[in-house]
């Protein structure tokens, strides 16, 4: 029995589990839609849900909140000065424009001013989740999870 189980494992420790589905929320913010397994896109919903409904609401809070799940908190990553310490001006502007597009910092904005404001209007029910068979080498099923227009 299932009894006040909220969240799905999806076979992973929850470490690896965090990472996956940031990084679905990256793809999902960044493309509009994201094409897994059934699971893993039932779970992914609950949280894009949450960060569109944060978008709406366009304050600082909000933009930390969604922050946390868009970018997350890396202690292991070296301070900018240090990355940029005795490169020519190419070079910090690839160094930026790859860190840029690796934290998800981008992805914050784009979520509160694309995404968000086009459903000002709609109270939750952001996302549509179209099945779209097996999965060839395994049989898992597979889904679409994508934006409601």
């Amino acid at each position: 029995m299932r009894h006040k189980v909220d969240r799905r494992k999806l076979g992973l420790p929850s470490d690896q589990r965090r990472a996956l589905l940031t990084n679905l929320a990256r793809q999902f913010v960044r493309h509009g839609f994201v094409h897994t397994t059934e699971g893993r896109a039932k779970e992914l919903r609950r949280i894009v849900e949450r960060l569109i409904t944060l978008g709406k609401k366009d304050t600082l809070v909000a933009r930390r909140e969604a922050r946390k799940i868009l970018v997350g908190h890396s202690k292991s990553s070296p301070k900018p000065e240090r990355l940029l310490a005795g490169k020519t001006d190419a070079e910090k502007m690839e160094i930026l424009v790859e860190r840029s597009l690796i934290n998800g910092e981008d992805l914050v904005q784009h979520l509160f001013d694309h995404v968000a404001p086009r459903f000002k209007d709609r109270n939750g029910g952001y996302t549509r989740l179209t099945k779209t068979g097996q999965r060839r080498g395994d049989a898992a099923v597979t889904a679409v999870l994508e934006l409601v227009d």
